[in-house]
């Protein structure tokens, strides 16, 4: 029907969590590195192929109705002109290894790696990725270990693009401290994200091991449980992934795994493999709390990977730890592989499959 407006499309912030109609408002914000502030450029009097290019590049700032945030945050300008945004985040213990494999994981996927699956990478917000690339992805390239996730931090830390046969998505990893995902603290808003998390990969230590090099047996997992009493009632896809899996690469069921190296293709009964697999490992060694996401959610993948594909040693710098043979990401993708299934990026007879009890 003609001369009628449709109402405006909600949008969740992936960064307060709260909900607002989408804005189309001529308004576009951009980054100012030399004032360190953002500007706000009227395009009102622009073409729209004007205005369309400076969105690409530019911000809108996010309404944040709650009024619960003292920070302003800005989202892309081109957040709300795809399909449904995606949120995952990474919960686990420090030390757990979240955020070489998320690193890994995004460097992979920008090297390519969901080619097989029909699907390209992109970045959505370019400040952002930048900023991952130099202080993580960089860093891990040089043969550095990567420095746990500081506290406190409740903003995202990569806003990709992903295209494939289902569609354009923009997908927003969080990547929060194991202190702050154990943190009972009501208050606490490092682990927000979990309100608006459209998935979540669980990250488990293939052993978890003490200052003293000595593993710790643990039946309890807290950030885990906490992560998924909040999201039991959102029944939500889930993964699990065993991370580190290379201290264990000789020994089974870690080193069928490993050795297949990176898939290329969607197989569900592989998939329910390698998930009883490490259900068995998990259960065997004593970790029954990191099975809990398998109990809770209805769709869940369990998966061993490694990010490094070996041990950091103190390096020629000062407390620098690095990767003396350098680092070679394995299966570092098949955690978001199975997401992409379970949430229909990916399609197919076989994807709808994954998951599955």
């Amino acid at each position: 029907m003609t001369g009628i407006t449709p109402f405006p499309r909600l949008i969740r912030c992936p960064i307060c969590a709260d909900e607002f109609p989408w804005s189309h408002d001529p308004i576009i914000s951009v980054w100012d590195d030399e004032k360190r502030d953002y500007l706000h450029i009227d395009t009102s009097s622009w073409s729209a192929e004007k205005r369309a290019d400076l969105a690409q590049r530019g911000y809108r700032q996010c309404p944040n109705p709650s009024g619960d945030t003292q920070e302003e945050h800005y989202l892309p300008a081109t957040f709300g002109d795809f399909g449904d945004p995606m949120v995952i985040g990474l919960v686990g213990g420090g030390a757990s290894g979240k955020t070489h494999l998320l690193t890994a994981m995004i460097r992979q996927a920008y090297l390519n790696g969901l080619a097989p699956y029909d699907i390209t990478v992109k970045a959505l917000d370019h400040r952002r990725h930048r900023s991952f690339r130099e202080k993580f992805i960089e860093e891990f390239e040089r043969g550095a270990a990567l420095a746990g996730t500081d506290t406190g931090i409740s903003d995202a830390a990569d806003i990709l693009l992903l295209r494939g046969p289902a569609g354009v998505r923009p997908i927003t990893f969080f990547d929060v401290a194991g202190e702050d995902l154990r943190d009972i603290d009501a208050r606490n808003r490092s682990t927000r994200f979990l309100i608006g998390a459209t998935a979540v990969i669980f990250v488990h230590p293939c052993d978890d091991r003490g200052p003293d090099g000595q593993v710790i047996r643990r039946t309890e997992n807290l950030a885990f449980d906490l992560a998924v009493e909040r999201l039991r009632s959102k029944r939500l896809p889930a993964v699990v992934a065993v991370t580190k899996a290379d201290r264990l690469r000789y020994a089974p069921p870690v080193e069928r795994w490993l050795r297949r190296g990176d898939e290329t293709s969607v197989d569900a009964d592989r998939i329910r493999a390698e998930s009883r697999d490490v259900y068995a490992f998990l259960h065997h060694s004593g970790a029954g709390g990191s099975l809990e996401p398998y109990q809770a959610f209805p769709r869940c993948t369990l998966h061993f990977v490694s990010a490094s594909g070996g041990e950091a040693a103190k390096g020629a710098a000062a407390g620098k730890n690095v990767f003396p043979r350098g680092f070679h990401p394995t299966r570092v993708l098949e955690p978001l592989v199975s997401i992409l299934a379970m949430t229909g990026m990916i399609t197919g007879p076989e994807a709808e499959r994954v998951g599955m009890p």
